[in-house]
């Protein structure tokens, strides 16, 4: 089988489009369908005229020149009788025949992967149960996979990361592109410790209509998923009742009623979802099978977590002694690495030291952990390597 028929598949298919499916029941393999030409499209039967007409149009080398722009950019291409495809993506309907993968494919297939979801215009209370949540996810060991949005979906990828977790971001647009532009530095990390997915060709620019058709793989990735506040109608919504239909099983987060943040969290409650406040009671409604590698006892309950987060910003923290970082920083990196030394320091003290806002101090924190200049030490604080 052809890699690049598989992409040419994806392609002329469409994104999302049930067509895929059909297609592959008929023609398990789609370079067998592409040289079938007329006689295949006639073969499968239910293919509409406009669909017929884009297949038709359709060349190999718009699919090779896919499969090499996404090589150069230093992208993998796995398709769908990949190793690495994501098992959960099987069972799904219109399951994307490739995926273009920015990092370590091997984590796709880490279980448990639980989805984080929620709103780009968080709350405070929601921010903070992102990081609960996320970096008990990860200090577990398990696989957190969002959207990379802005809002909850970073909250939960750079908690995740803070925690020394893994994670899998789903693009709204192609891999060689980063929606929002802002988090291009988050892009990096999550690849650098993780991977950044798509099923777009890899210089497509993100588009509204590309979101509702990601959000499926979210879902699909994950044995469960976990929504921290969402509008009444929203693309959390739309991702939460994708899980449903998928048999996955959906948890969502308690807040106040009366926020419209909290509305779609609490018709979600209402009609089944799963009620949590941490990350244990997201694990714990899985059997051994998924959680006995697991190391559960290193997630704080979300009292001691609240409880140490206000015991960390209330301690005025001791000057540091500021030294010169090492080359090839970030900006940010460099002004957290000043600031540190042997004393542990929790992400709240640094931020009061540098200035910097607790999102910039969470992904320099990530930065410095990956390249091994800083470690992490109990109660979530860290210190020079």
């Amino acid at each position: 089988m052809s890699l690049e028929h598989w992409a040419w598949l994806g392609i002329a298919a469409q994104p999302g489009s049930r067509i895929v499916d059909d297609i592959l029941r008929v023609f398990p393999d789609p370079e067998e369908f592409f040289l079938s030409g007329d006689s295949g499209i006639e073969k499968v039967g239910i293919i509409s005229g406009a669909d017929a007409l884009r297949i038709r149009a359709t060349s190999l080398d718009v699919a090779k020149k896919a499969v090499e722009t996404a090589y150069n950019y230093g992208a993998k291409v796995i398709t769908k009788e990949s190793e690495f495809y994501p098992k959960g993506l099987l069972s799904i309907e219109t399951a994307p025949p490739v995926l273009y993968v920015l990092g370590d494919e091997t984590c796709l297939n880490m279980e448990p992967a639980i989805g984080i979801v929620g709103t780009r215009r968080m709350s405070e209370y929601g921010n903070s149960m992102a990081k609960i949540i996320a970096g008990g996810l990860g200090s577990a060991g398990a696989l957190v996979v969002s959207g990379m949005a802005l809002g909850i979906d970073s909250a939960a990828h750079k908690a995740c990361l803070s925690a020394g977790g893994k994670t899998v971001a789903v693009q709204g647009c192609g891999i060689c592109k980063t929606f929002p532009e802002e988090n291009i530095e988050l892009k990096e990390l999550i690849a650098a410790n993780g991977a950044v997915i798509s099923e777009f060709v890899p210089d497509a620019e993100p588009r509204s209509s590309f979101f509702p058709i990601r959000n499926r793989i979210v879902s699909g990735m994950s044995l469960g998923v976990c929504v921290i506040e969402a509008a009444a109608r929203s693309g959390t919504s739309i991702t939460a009742n994708l899980a449903f239909k998928q048999g996955r099983k959906v948890f969502a987060v308690p807040a106040d009623v009366n926020r419209p943040t909290s509305q779609g969290t609490f018709r979600l409650l209402r009609s089944g979802a799963i009620p949590v406040a941490g990350a244990k009671d997201i694990l714990m409604e899985f059997g051994d099978e998924y959680t006995s590698h697991l190391s559960l006892d290193k997630i704080l309950s979300p009292k001691a977590e609240k409880t140490s987060q206000k015991s960390e910003r209330t301690e005025k923290p001791a000057k540091p002694i500021k030294k010169a970082p090492p080359a090839g920083l970030s900006k940010n990196a460099s002004e957290i690495y000043r600031v540190l030394d042997r004393t542990p320091r929790s992400a709240d003290e640094i931020s009061d030291l540098t200035n910097l806002p607790s999102s910039a101090v969470a992904v320099g924190l990530t930065e410095l952990e990956l390249m091994g200049l800083i470690s992490p030490v109990s109660g979530r604080r860290f210190v020079i390597a």
